[in-house]
């Protein structure tokens, strides 16, 4: 609810912007905008990915799935950010970046799992 209020008060401060500085709007919209993914991030994002991640500590991989969504989904933020700037070939570039990231860290966990299933193979023979 607070960050509901928090959403309610950057939208009329926005609009308040708007109105009566137009040439300053585009720099505060981006400051807002990193102030209020720092309170989403700190105040609902992160606390949900811990309370999740207790409950299925247990189960391999969710830990590294939850983290690779969340990275992914901030890519997705900055992404329509540029976009909504204009500025799509620096939100591709994002997105981009975040895949080949995810794609390398991914690459290694399967190679992880990989040598240990070859490892049981050879064993098997």
């Amino acid at each position: 609810m607070k960050f509901l209020i928090y959403a309610v008060i950057l939208i009329l401060l926005l609009i308040l912007i708007k109105e009566t500085f137009e040439k300053l709007h585009a720099i505060t919209v981006i400051v807002f905008f990193f102030i209020l993914l720092y309170f989403l991030l700190s105040m609902l994002a992160i606390p949900f990915t811990e309370q999740l991640l207790t409950y299925v500590q247990s189960v391999p991989y969710v830990p590294q799935l939850v983290y690779s969504a969340l990275f992914y989904q901030i890519g997705l933020f900055f992404q329509s950010l540029f976009d909504e700037k204009e500025y799509e070939t620096f939100g591709e570039l994002v997105m981009f970046s975040i895949r080949i990231v995810l794609l390398f860290y991914w690459t290694s966990e399967f190679a992880k799992v990989l040598s240990d299933f070859s490892s049981i193979l050879e064993k098997l023979q």
